[in-house]
């Protein structure tokens, strides 16, 4: 049992640090609106945790951010001016892609000379949101506590992703199963006209060699 613990930790560890992005942003004048965007698919309800961290470079940069979602009501989750280190949580509005945007303003009477700053970039959703630190300080859990804690979120996200990947698959077979039906009834129907169509010209045909005395 204390290895499965081991091993479960080991793999939410794993996957924290594979969500952990690190770029160079070139810096232009903000009118060019030159801009990178990170985005990720998550299910409604989703506490989300995003941190972005802008390493030391040449003078004349300044980093913003923002982080809305591509939902039909483009739900905005944030913005900053002027990047230095910052960590924002909030909960998804819908199931969506949640996009990160970045944009390096290069200040005016600066040149555009190649100048650009690194940036630190992580998102993580779900049990791997939560700071566990913090709710293991103000219940007095112990380790294994809080360890049987994160498991138990990570597994209601599974099945909450789980459940809308169900109801998502419920919806495209109703509407693969009314297209079948459209396709069937314009099948049947160009087979109606085909048939109409077949018989006018047997009975025209004949009436024509009548008229010709042919038969």
């Amino acid at each position: 049992m204390k290895g499965f613990f081991v091993l479960s930790a080991i793999a939410l560890f794993l996957a924290s640090l594979v969500s952990c992005i690190e770029f160079d942003l070139p810096a232009l004048p903000e009118a060019n609106n030159g801009r990178r965007c990170l985005s990720q698919w998550l299910p409604m309800g989703t506490h989300v945790k995003v941190t972005a961290k802008v390493l030391p470079g040449f003078p004349g940069q300044q980093v913003n951010m923002e982080i809305h979602d591509d939902s039909p009501h483009l739900n905005q989750y944030g913005a900053r001016k002027q990047v230095d280190e910052v960590v924002m949580r909030f909960d998804t509005q819908a199931h969506a892609n949640v996009i990160v945007c970045f944009q390096n303003a290069l200040d005016h009477g600066y040149p555009q000379d190649g100048r650009s700053l690194t940036i630190q970039f992580k998102m993580e959703s779900g049990a791997m949101a939560e700071d566990f630190h913090k709710v293991q300080q103000e219940l007095k859990l112990k380790p294994m506590e809080i360890e049987l804690r994160r498991l138990s979120m990570s597994l209601d996200d599974i099945q909450d992703e789980l459940q809308y990947l169900k109801q998502r698959e419920g919806t495209l077979r109703d509407a693969n199963e009314k297209m079948n039906s459209k396709v069937k009834t314009f099948s049947l129907f160009s087979i109606g006209v085909l048939v109409v169509v077949a018989v006018y010209e047997v009975l025209y045909l004949r009436r024509f060699f009548q008229q010709k005395k042919l038969i």
